[in-house]
């Protein structure tokens, strides 16, 4: 019988047949994956932005289906490989674990990509988003907390380490920190020093609620010392003491 001869070579060919198309085939599924990843992050990124616009936008008007009317348009028109989109659960401003004005939107969402081998050509990607409404409302009930402490005072964030009662002569004497709407641009007029006309809703001004009857920007010479309301208990966590003029309520 004659012997054969194998030599390191020829095992090397043989393995090179068998581990190379798998290697390719490999980065090929890779490369395929990628651009349906990408997808799926524009798709958690447009909805997070259009619910965060609605979050701002509930302060001013009640739309419950302005948000997944929105969203969905949105996707649909920024990512054409999108096979199906689907708003598959929506809450509008609800309340849950002592927290309210809650929006919660859960979406379906089945992207197309071809690949060679016609593996994962459609991948199904489920997403849940939720967030609290701005709607000028203090959160009243923190999960864990008494109700003893549930009070509310008033402190000047750039001024000061005291909180105050809404009678205190400090505040009489201030302006107040506010979120500019249509109920605040009827009741104040736009300061002329600092062209406050300019200012788009939903910015901060400032209004002398007491003997004022304009709203001034930041950069307005009139704003000098501003307060804001929040929780004594929050205050007190914050470091804020009493005021010794009012007792601080």
């Amino acid at each position: 019988m004659r012997r054969r001869k194998f030599t390191r070579r020829g095992s090397y060919i043989v393995e090179a047949v068998i581990v190379v198309p798998v290697f390719i085939a490999a980065v090929l599924m890779l490369i395929s994956i990628i651009p349906a990843a990408a997808v799926c992050e524009n798709i958690v990124f447009s909805s997070a932005d259009e619910l965060r616009l609605e979050m701002f936008k509930s302060a001013f008007r009640k739309n419950p289906a302005a948000l997944p009317a929105n969203a969905a348009y949105r996707i649909r028109a920024e990512n054409p490989k999108l096979r199906f989109y689907q708003i598959r659960g929506f809450r509008y401003l609800y309340r849950e674990e002592g927290i309210e004005d809650l929006i919660r939107m859960d979406f379906r969402a089945v992207i197309k990509e071809e690949n060679p081998f016609d593996f994962y050509s459609s991948v199904i990607f489920d997403g849940s988003l939720a967030g609290r409404a701005f709607t000028g409302k203090l959160h009243r009930e923190t999960p864990g907390r008494g109700t003893e402490e549930r009070q509310i005072v008033y402190i000047f964030p750039e001024w000061g380490k005291r909180y105050h009662r809404k009678q205190c002569t400090y505040v009489q004497s201030n302006c107040r920190l506010v979120y500019l709407s249509q109920k605040t641009k009827k009741k104040y007029m736009p300061c002329k020093l600092c062209e406050a006309r300019s200012a788009q809703i939903g910015t901060p001004v400032f209004c002398f609620t007491d003997s004022g009857r304009a709203y001034h920007t930041a950069d307005c010479r009139t704003v000098d010392k501003y307060y804001t309301e929040m929780e004594k208990a929050d205050a007190l966590e914050k470091g804020y003491t009493p005021c010794e003029k009012c007792g601080g309520g």
